[in-house]
């Protein structure tokens, strides 16, 4: 009985987190392919690749135009759509979409991020308590906006207003910051814990 709920354990893990996604990804692969073929025949017939790729051409030709398409729509959003977009856009799409969040902020650069100037990541002291947090809003003299987000996510959390004279933190990169909140604590420098003493 037991050997029998062990190897169905192994039967449902192995679906769910291989067969499915591969599945899936193999699925949408043929439905781009699909609507690509006719370009790719185009192309392909244009160019007289038959004679140098083989049978194979309209489906390498196709594959292809996949993999530039990706690369191009990466090289725009890594470089020009994730540095550019205002503050408002951007806090209008990270409530809708939580995770675009911690995307942008693993994929560009600390000194660009720091040019937008939207989320100051920190580390906040309260009491005996240090958290990952982000000063939101600090445009009032006397007060501060900051959002704790829960880990591993950034969709959850709290939001906290502290008196300036009163909010005890530091400054840290987002790198430690996505680090640390995706992996439960980890990536911390401990060097930054000595700016508390």
């Amino acid at each position: 009985m037991k050997s029998y709920r062990l190897i169905l354990r192994y039967v449902v893990t192995g679906t769910l987190f291989v067969v499915v996604p591969t599945l899936i990804l193999l699925i949408l692969f043929g439905k781009a392919l699909t609507i690509l073929m006719p370009l790719g025949h185009a192309l392909t017939h244009r160019f007289n690749l038959t004679s140098v790729l083989g049978p194979g051409a309209v489906l390498l030709v196709s594959s292809l135009m996949i993999f530039l398409i990706s690369l191009v729509c990466g090289y725009f959003i890594v470089n020009g759509f994730l540095k550019q977009w205002s503050n408002r856009f951007e806090a209008t799409l990270f409530y809708h979409f939580p995770s675009f969040q911690m995307m942008k902020y693993r994929f560009i650069s600390e000194s660009d991020y720091k040019k937008q100037n939207f989320w100051e990541p920190i580390l906040l002291k309260e009491d005996n308590v240090f958290s990952i947090a982000f000063i939101t809003d600090k445009s009032q003299p006397n007060f501060l906006a900051i959002y704790i987000p829960d880990a591993p996510r950034m969709d959850g959390g709290d939001v906290r207003y502290f008196l300036t004279s009163d909010c005890k933190y530091v400054s840290i990169t987002m790198k430690q910051a996505m680090s640390g909140i995706r992996n439960f604590g980890k990536g911390i420098d401990p060097e930054v814990f000595k700016n508390f003493q």
